[in-house]
C-alpha cells in the first residue's frame, strides 16, 4: 500500500481515517504562488496512486484565511515576461491569436494523454521561466487545476476563511466546497478591479458551476459573497460554524469515503469529459464508464448484496397491509443502508 510522503515548505498533510487533510501555509496571509502550485501538483499525483486515500481535503493553514488571492508580484512580472517571448504580439491579430490558443489547446491535449509529455513540457517551461515566467505559470496552474478536477478521489475544498481570486478559482476545481459561515468570511473574484481576467480558470468553471449570469455578476462586479449567498447560488455545498467546521467536514468526508472509488472516478470522467463535447459523444463516454464499472468484482458483489437485501426487505412485503408512510420508511431505510456503504466492502 502506497503512502503519500512529502518534504514540503507550504503544505502540511495529515491522514484522518481515509481522508487526507492538506493545509496550505504561506504567511502572512496565504498568497498563492507558483511554488505552492508545484507542491500541490506533486502531492495530487501521489494521492491519485494511493489506494488508502479516498477523500482529498484542502484547507488553509493560517487561521481565518483559505487563500487571500494569487501573488500580485508574480502576476505583475507577466506583463514584461509576455513581451520577452512575444506573447503580446500573438494576440494582436485574429490569426496569430488563433494560432496561440490552438497551440496551447493542442499542448494541453497531449499532456492529458501522455504523462511523459506533461513532464517534458513543464520541465521546458520551468527552464524557460528563468527568462520568462509566462508559460510556466499558466501551464503549472492549468495542469494542477485539471489534476484536482479529474482526481480519482472525492475532493473537498474546506474554506476556513476569506477566499479571493486564485483561491476561489482553486476551490472551483473540487467536487464539494464547504465554508465557515459564522465569522463574516467572504469569497470573490475581484480581478476586474485591477483590469485583469480571472486567469486561473474561473471564466470557464464558474459558468459551468453556477450559470453564466451569476458568474458574470461575480466577475464583472468584483464584489464579495458571504457563505449564505455563495451557497444560495450553488457555489458552496454548505457552510458550518467555525467551532464545528473541521468536525462537520470530516463527518461528510467519512460518509463519502464509503463510496466505491471505481464509480467515483467513472462518474467524474462522465461529467468532466462529457461537458466538453456533444450530448451524443457524452452518452458514449457514459456507456464506456458503465461497462468499466460492471466489469469489476466490487460491482458484482454489491449488486448481489442488494438483490439479497431486496428479497429480505422489499420483495417479501405485503403491500395490502402497508400504508404510504410504511412504504416511505422502507425506501428511506434502504437508501440509508446503501449510503452507509453496507452493500460492498473495500480494502483498507
Amino acid at each position: 500500500m502506497q503512502t503519500v510522503k512529502m518534504d514540503s515548505k507550504y503544505l502540511k498533510i495529515q491522514k484522518e481515517n481515509h481522508s487526507l487533510w492538506v493545509e496550505m501555509k504561506n504567511p502572512p496571509v496565504n498568497f498563492l504562488t507558483v511554488a505552492m502550485l508545484e507542491e500541490l501538483l506533486d502531492l495530487v499525483k501521489q494521492v491519485s496512486r494511493d489506494p488508502s486515500i479516498r477523500v482529498f481535503i484542502l484547507t488553509g493553514g493560517i487561521e481565518d484565511i483559505y487563500i487571500m488571492h494569487f501573488s500580485i508580484p508574480e502576476l505583475f512580472t507577466l506583463s514584461k515576461d509576455n513581451k520577452k517571448i512575444l506573447l503580446n504580439l500573438f494576440i494582436k491579430t485574429r490569426l496569430t491569436a488563433a494560432i496561440l490558443t490552438h497551440f496551447t489547446t493542442w499542448t494541453n491535449g497531449l499532456m492529458d494523454g501522455f504523462e511523459w509529455y506533461e513532464k517534458l513540457v513543464l520541465k521546458f517551461a520551468k527552464v524557460l521561466s528563468g527568462y520568462s515566467s509566462s508559460l510556466y505559470l499558466w501551464f503549472i496552474m492549468q495542469r494542477l487545476y485539471m489534476a484536482i478536477e479529474r482526481l480519482n478521489k472525492i475532493t473537498i475544498a474546506a474554506i476556513n476563511g476569506n477566499c479571493n481570486g486564485g483561491g476561489t478559482e482553486l476551490s472551483a476545481c473540487f467536487d464539494f466546497r464547504f465554508m465557515v459561515g459564522d465569522q463574516g468570511f467572504t469569497l470573490g473574484q475581484p480581478e476586474v478591479l485591477i483590469n485583469i481576467v480571472p486567469g486561473g480558470g474561473s471564466t470557464q468553471r464558474l459558468p459551468r458551476l453556477i450559470g453564466r449570469a451569476k458568474a458574470l455578476e461575480l466577475m464583472l462586479r468584483g464584489n464579495q459573497w458571504d457563505a449564505e449567498e455563495a451557497h444560495r447560488v450553488g457555489l458552496l455545498t454548505g457552510f458550518f460554524n467555525k467551532a464545528e467546521f473541521k468536525t462537520k467536514v470530516q463527518e461528510f468526508a467519512d460518509l463519502m469515503s464509503k463510496r466505491p472509488m471505481t464509480a467515483v472516478d467513472a462518474i467524474k470522467k462522465c461529467v468532466h469529459e462529457g461537458s466538453e463535447t456533444t450530448l451524443r459523444h457524452g452518452l458514449s463516454i457514459e456507456m464506456e464508464q458503465s461497462i468499466r464499472c460492471l466489469d469489476t468484482d466490487d460491482t458484482r458483489n454489491a449488486m448481489q448484496a442488494y438483490m439479497r437485501y431486496l428479497d429480505q426487505h422489499i420483495n417479501s412485503m405485503d403491500r395490502q397491509k402497508m400504508t404510504t408512510q410504511d412504504i416511505n420508511q422502507v425506501v428511506q431505510d434502504t437508501v440509508t443502508h446503501m449510503a452507509e456503504g453496507k452493500l460492498y466492502t473495500f480494502k483498507h
